[in-house]
């Protein structure tokens, strides 16, 4: 089979180490960027675009969704009938058919995070997926990709009023530590009985993956005590964790990037909904940046709409984080944090043809005139038709 070789001339094109270069050409080859420069050649019957001096970024990327969990009086974020959950597995409960991937891809947004809820101490594994796609297995980038994990008030006001564990902080820090410590007696069970012998507890196998270095926590937290508590016990038990939400994380920062602990920060929109994100805002993006912590930024799907993650992007620019880091932190710096930046959130030879033409910067509520994943162009038909009725 030939070659299918496209070449997009004339962009001011974003690339990760270099903020915009004006008037260059962009080649793919068979759904990959080969090439990036000012003067590109092209073989005879390569498909040109010309992109006629717009802005053109790589897709972008939000790093904690619930994309795809929710339908209409059906949500399967959280399986809230125990706080302690690792045997499960979000892949179990994308609907990959969900209109919200549309939306989300005509927006810009090619690759995501789809994790399980906050209402659990332990919810499961996650996944990174792109978001054009009908069958789950085609469109995931990496399965499993972490652990999510909760602190703060979601697991015990979950629990605490039903009179189980955790009803308090105490209780959620007691669960993670003693669940971790029921995870190494089980790899020293297993490995004194024999693979043959043992039974097999997926949950404790999930969490051995994660001592083991397989994949990190992603850590639901929002108060600067909770992010201490979470990096605690990381470093006790000997694991990798990301901060998800990070809400405080400014009040910690010094400690964060000390020991190089990224965060993913956001939803940043709304009023408060709980006392635990009373000072959410804007500005703790270029705080952490001052302070050398690594982050991205993130809507949490299901809280804030996926398409708004340019939005968010934008007013972290406005109340001081330098306009190519708010695009950094929905392209390349969420890619490099979650071990997936060697295929996507750059344009850079090697990396999947992922890229988004715009009619000016998504920073400044940019429209998409072109999305392209793979090297392939997002069709306004695929976008606008609606998918067959489900027969009974």
């Amino acid at each position: 089979m030939p070659a299918h070789t496209l070449v997009l001339k004339d962009c001011n094109a974003f690339l990760a180490d270099k903020g915009f270069l004006p008037r260059v050409g962009i080649a793919v080859r068979n759904g990959k960027i080969i090439r990036i420069g000012k003067d590109i050649r092209h073989p005879k019957g390569a498909q040109i675009v010309d992109a006629k001096g717009a802005c053109v970024t790589p897709g972008l990327i939000d790093g904690h969704t619930h994309l795809g969990m929710s339908e209409v009086g059906d949500a399967d974020y959280n399986e809230a009938t125990d706080p302690v959950t690792p045997y499960l597995r979000v892949a179990d409960a994308i609907n990959p058919l969900n209109p919200d991937f549309r939306l989300s891809l005509a927006n810009g947004i090619t690759t995501v995070m789809v994790c399980p809820g906050s209402a659990n101490v332990f919810g499961g594994l996650l996944v990174i997926m792109k978001t054009r796609g009908r069958r789950l297995r085609n469109m995931l980038l990496q399965d499993p990709a972490g652990m999510k994990m909760a602190l703060g008030q979601n697991p015990k006001r979950g629990y605490g009023g039903k009179g189980k564990l955790p009803a308090s902080r105490m209780g959620s820090a007691y669960l993670a530590r003693n669940t971790f410590a029921k995870a190494k007696e089980y790899r020293k069970k297993r490995a004194k009985r024999g693979d043959k012998k043992a039974s097999r507890d997926l949950g404790m196998e999930h969490i051995l993956g994660l001592l083991d270095g397989k994949y990190p926590a992603r850590w639901h937290c929002h108060r600067a005590d909770d992010i201490m508590t979470a990096v605690q016990i990381a470093e006790e038990f000997g694991f990798d964790v990301c901060i998800d939400h990070a809400t405080e994380s400014y009040l910690v920062a010094s400690e964060l990037a000390d020991r190089d602990v990224p965060c993913f920060v956001g939803p940043s929109f709304g009023i408060p909904g709980k006392n635990e994100v009373v000072y959410k805002g804007f500005t703790t993006a270029r705080k952490l940046r001052e302070a050398g912590v690594r982050f991205a930024i993130i809507t949490d799907h299901g809280v804030e709409p996926c398409w708004f993650l340019p939005v968010a992007a934008g007013l972290a620019a406005r109340q001081g984080l330098a306009a190519d880091d708010a695009l950094r932190a929905i392209t390349s710096w969420p890619a490099e944090i979650m071990g997936i930046d060697k295929r996507v959130g750059k344009l850079a030879p090697g990396c999947d043809a992922d890229i988004v033409i715009w009619d000016r910067s998504p920073l400044q509520l940019g429209k998409p005139e072109a999305v392209y994943v793979n090297g392939a162009i997002v069709t306004e038909k695929e976008l606008n038709t609606p998918f067959p009725v489900r027969e009974i």
